[in-house]
């Protein structure tokens, strides 16, 4: 990301064996601190890796904190805002596309 001039500022996850520990150049944050964190960066961009289980629960959470574009990695279809924008991106369909051609 850094070559094309996006920083990655904060990660964050559930799990207490991954919280903490660093990913790149940044440190792992419990989810619990999202909105916090989110609001004091002033950050606005998001990809949203989850499981589709809580995918609408924190996107819900990334827009209350600012957050005015998401990059969703998840199989959800999120009901957000008409000033948010959505990417949606499929892995499963992209490792189709690529099976297809192989």
């Amino acid at each position: 990301f850094s070559q094309r001039g996006i920083e990655i500022v904060m990660v964050f996850d559930i799990d207490p064996k991954v919280v903490g520990t660093q990913v790149g150049f940044v440190i792992v944050r419990h989810v619990d601190f999202l909105e916090a964190e989110i609001q004091e960066k002033g950050v606005r961009i998001a990809i949203l890796t989850v499981p589709g289980a809580v995918a609408q629960h924190i996107a819900d959470r990334l827009v209350s904190a600012g957050i005015k574009a998401i990059l969703n990695y998840t199989p959800v279809s999120l009901m957000l805002p008409g000033s948010v924008h959505v990417q949606n991106i499929d892995p499963v369909l992209h490792m189709q596309r690529l099976f297809y051609y192989l």
